[in-house]
């Protein structure tokens, strides 16, 4: 497919504004994806987080990014910084920071600018939809590591970082996924919501309320 073809895609799902669907969503990340793949090494360093969540929209697990093994070291140490921390909200918005949605934001509206596509995700109310698609493209798809034997020296490094700064002993963050939790069956009257499952060394799975905007 030509540049110009990806290109005036991209701009025909986006002309959607906050009527964008979930296969529009999904079809827009592929095609940036590609779009991506064209850059020079240099310029895609720009976009790493853009880049892994393309990939994440198109694979059932993430094992072999080190940007999304960068993101779970990220989670480990908020919930290190927060783990003995009263405010509950606080918690929940650094934990919700570490995913990097809002440096997607970022470099999605930078990457759309470079190759010329207006949009309008700059505003709350688009925004918002666009991510709650989103969201659902990439809903209970880990980032995970891959089996220790298999790290690469990356890998590897993030792997030692996570382990010499765990939560509590043998308990690093190895995985993490976004899903809905239904809140109701579990007692506390709110509903389904997204969160963040987060699974430590130990096997604990960690389930953290995300404060998003959808």
């Amino acid at each position: 497919m030509a540049e110009k073809d990806m290109t005036d895609k991209i701009q025909s799902c986006l002309n959607q504004g906050e009527s964008i669907t979930e296969d529009q969503v999904r079809s827009l990340m592929i095609l940036v994806r590609k779009h991506l793949e064209l850059m020079s090494d240099t310029d895609m360093l720009q976009f790493l987080t853009l880049n892994l969540f393309c990939n994440w929209c198109a694979h059932i697990e993430i094992t072999q990014s080190n940007t999304g093994l960068r993101t779970l070291a990220k989670i480990n140490d908020v919930l290190v910084r927060v783990k003995n921390s009263t405010n509950t909200d606080h918690m929940l918005a650094e934990i919700s920071g570490a995913i990097g949605l809002d440096v997607l934001r970022a470099e999605l509206i930078t990457f759309l600018s470079r190759i010329g596509v207006t949009h309008r995700l700059d505003q709350r109310a688009e925004w918002a939809a666009f991510l709650k698609c989103l969201l659902e493209v990439v809903r209970d798809v880990p980032l995970a590591f891959p089996p220790i034997a298999k790290l690469n020296k990356g890998a590897q490094k993030i792997y030692d970082q996570i382990a010499q700064n765990p939560i509590k002993p043998g308990a690093g963050v190895i995985r993490a996924t976004i899903s809905k939790v239904d809140y109701g069956t579990l007692g506390a009257g709110e509903g389904e919501l997204w969160c963040l499952l987060i699974r430590t060394e130990d096997t604990t799975t960690l389930i953290a309320p995300l404060r998003i905007l959808v």
